[in-house]
């Protein structure tokens, strides 16, 4: 089994319809072992609150992803064992730490952060470390 980093915009898609979201639900159906640091949950809660705030959902619907989303087994990672690494690569490709939090997670599980974060991924997947990146669509 293929241990895969879960970039919170994918998640989003597996219970929002948006761009890329059949290709999010398709991967989710290949049942990777799923890893994310612990900023995971309160970054999904920060975007149902957005759509929220957009009328895009209602505040029950967003309870009720996030209910459905702890419910699926994914491994959590104390962001304190890798927030170095993560702002040393904030630091050095001018990315924001929470971006980097899911990379340097997936450099020390020798892994690879699936994303549907192009500006983020075109970024860093021309760097040393984008062999750790995986867009959605070649996931």
């Amino acid at each position: 089994m293929r241990m895969l980093v879960l970039d919170a915009c994918v998640a989003i898609k597996w219970y929002v319809p948006e761009a890329l979201s059949d290709t999010a639900l398709d991967l989710a159906m290949t049942e990777p072992h799923w890893i994310v640091p612990d900023l995971f949950y309160p970054e999904v809660g920060n975007v149902l609150w957005k759509k929220v705030n957009r009328r895009e959902i209602d505040e029950d619907t967003a309870r009720d992803i996030m209910a459905s989303l702890l419910a699926v087994g994914i491994e959590v990672y104390a962001t304190k064992q890798i927030i170095d690494f993560a702002i040393g690569l904030a630091c050095r490709f001018q990315c924001t730490v929470y971006d980097s939090l899911y990379l340097a997670l997936a450099v020390e599980e020798e892994s690879q952060l699936v994303t549907a974060d192009r500006k983020f991924y075109d970024a860093m997947s021309r760097t040393a470390l984008g062999e750790h990146l995986l867009w959605i669509e070649d996931a």
